[in-house]
């Protein structure tokens, strides 16, 4: 791993971000996880179309996985059970502010290396799942392949 964790410099502001290595992969990725890309969906924006994510002017800490969109628990629970492709357990919360982008990168962060980027949106027939369940880990470590995966409000939330 480089010395001092990622820091990207983005159009909201900067994100810190960490190292991860998968076994058997000598090239570590970098990874963004809960990065904002829309205000949460509180009070008079959660029946609204969702509103651009406010800029920060400090480093902002993108280290854990964000709460996924409410939902049913038990068939949440169920489904990322069934397709986590990860070995670490990640606890499963719920919140109506979900609105937040998974980043995993190759760990080399040159501004002037052009890579394809692959958005993931979570299946779950609109009532469950979550960016947490899929993890691009392997993809940026290996294939060196941006991944994006996103969240979007679910069921009674959804789609607005």
């Amino acid at each position: 791993h480089p010395s001092s964790p990622p820091v990207v410099d983005t159009l909201h502001g900067k994100v810190l971000g960490k190292y991860v290595s998968l076994e058997g992969f000598v090239q570590p990725a970098a990874i963004f996880l809960g990065v904002p890309f829309a205000k949460p969906p509180l009070g008079s924006l959660r029946f609204a179309p969702s509103q651009p994510a406010e800029p920060w002017i400090f480093v902002k800490n993108f280290t854990s996985y964000p709460p996924m969109c409410s939902q049913d628990a038990v068939g949440g629970q169920v489904l990322s059970e069934l397709f986590t492709n990860r070995k670490e357990s990640i606890p499963l919360k719920f919140s109506e502010d979900c609105l937040y982008l998974n980043i995993y990168t190759p760990a080399d962060l040159r501004k002037n290396i052009r890579l394809p980027v692959m958005v993931w949106i979570h299946g779950g027939g609109l009532m469950i799942g979550g960016t947490s369940m899929y993890d691009g880990l392997a993809l940026s470590a290996h294939e060196d392949v941006v991944v994006v995966t996103i969240q979007y409000r679910l069921g009674v939330w959804g789609l607005l």
